[in-house]
């Protein structure tokens, strides 16, 4: 089987870093021939280039929707002669349409990957969404809470749950190296993975560690990402004198500062963004770390077991400032709360199912593609 992966980018993002798992199981365990088209010359990920595929770069111009795309994606197509297209996101749906139906290639998208809708009824998006749906031949999320907010009615509509490799978070990790490089001197360490983009919430991360701050001094904030909002929040940690708080930028060892630490934020601006299945979520709980989260009406509650691997609640400061505080006060319940976490990723949220479930959808599509063919060929 032939398959083409088109995304825009491998920018450091949870839905980059899926996309090369994906791809590095294919590898390992099947006899797929395999290439990834993106739109961006940006590759954070760098073992991208170690994984014996082909990488085309079709840049766009310093535009929104480049018309050019369609017709150098169609000459890749053409060339490459893929059996399924798998689109990553929107805009390389769009960019595959016209190739799908001029070459007849079947095309999977996974459309939907957070679980609140940003467009408003009859826009411009909204078409441009309707557009992707009627023309994919198989719309995927990684989350129920996905369907709903897009309302998704069509049968066409799978819900695969994001998978990891599971042997990224089984190794040996030296915590007391990794706080002592970060140069974390306190007893213990909170963290939060996100990009710094306005849909997370890194204002609220940098009140709730100036709040606990004022009632304990053995705590350090670690914000692990990059993006268009790390400096003006890097500015208001300098202004407000946060000395608690340490800001990474982006990093490719977030395993082992994970690993390091006792708890696993993930603050979301829910006013803009829903939460499919977050991969920072998982990679918490794969290490062991209890999860606090504001996503309260997303993808999350699919993953986080309330009260059992993690909390979801308000994006209240005082509120998280007294869980933090209470979870740090009870080393028995939040080990215990990790150790669960862990269990869950093990048994539902692995590499293997998430590879197994996208290839029978793969399977299946081609099935029904191939049957129709025939079906027409006979009339």
């Amino acid at each position: 089987m032939k398959i083409l992966f088109f995304a825009e980018s491998l920018v450091a993002g949870g839905q980059e870093r899926r996309l090369l798992e994906l791809i590095r199981y294919y590898k390992q365990n099947t006899d797929f021939e395999m290439a990834l088209v993106i739109t961006e010359d940006d590759i954070f990920y760098q073992y991208a280039n170690e994984l014996g595929i082909k990488i085309e770069i079709i840049k766009r111009k310093n535009i929104k929707y480049d018309p050019r795309l369609f017709m150098k994606f169609y000459r890749f197509c053409k060339h490459f002669k893929p059996d399924i297209i798998h689109a990553w996101g929107k805009m390389p749906t769009f960019y595959s349409i016209p190739t799908k139906f001029i070459s007849r290639i079947p095309l999977v998208s996974s459309l939907i990957a957070n679980s609140k809708r940003s467009f408003k009824r009859f826009s411009f998006d909204y078409w441009f969404f309707k557009a992707n749906i009627l023309s994919a031949d198989v719309i995927l999320s990684n989350s129920e809470a996905g369907i709903r907010a897009y309302n998704v009615k069509t049968p066409k509509a799978k819900v695969i749950l994001n998978g990891v490799n599971i042997e990224r978070f089984n190794k040996e990790f030296n915590s007391k190296w990794v706080r002592e490089n970060l140069e974390v001197k306190t007893t213990f360490m909170v963290v939060m993975i996100a990009r710094f983009f306005l849909v997370k919430d890194f204002d609220l991360f940098l009140d709730v560690a100036k709040e606990l701050s004022e009632i304990r001094n053995d705590v350090t904030f670690v914000g692990i990402g990059d993006g268009p909002e790390w400096n003006r929040i890097n500015q208001r940690k300098i202004d407000e004198k946060i000395d608690c708080v340490i800001l990474t930028g982006a990093r490719m060892d977030v395993e082992s500062i994970v690993a390091a630490s006792d708890i696993g934020l993930l603050y979301t601006n829910i006013k803009l963004h829903g939460e499919g299945i977050s991969n920072s979520i998982i990679e918490y709980m794969a290490l062991g770390k209890p999860v606090i989260t504001t996503d309260i009406n997303g993808g999350s509650k699919e993953i986080v077991l309330e009260g059992e691997s993690g909390y979801c609640i308000d994006r209240n400061s005082k509120k998280n400032t007294d869980l933090i505080n209470f979870l740090l006060n009870n080393d028995v319940l939040r080990i215990s709360m990790g150790a669960k976490g862990k269990e869950r990723i093990n048994s539902l949220f692995s590499i293997d199912r998430m590879g197994k479930e996208f290839e029978k959808v793969y399977t299946d599509v081609l099935f029904c593609t191939n049957g129709n063919r025939k079906e027409a060929n006979e009339r």
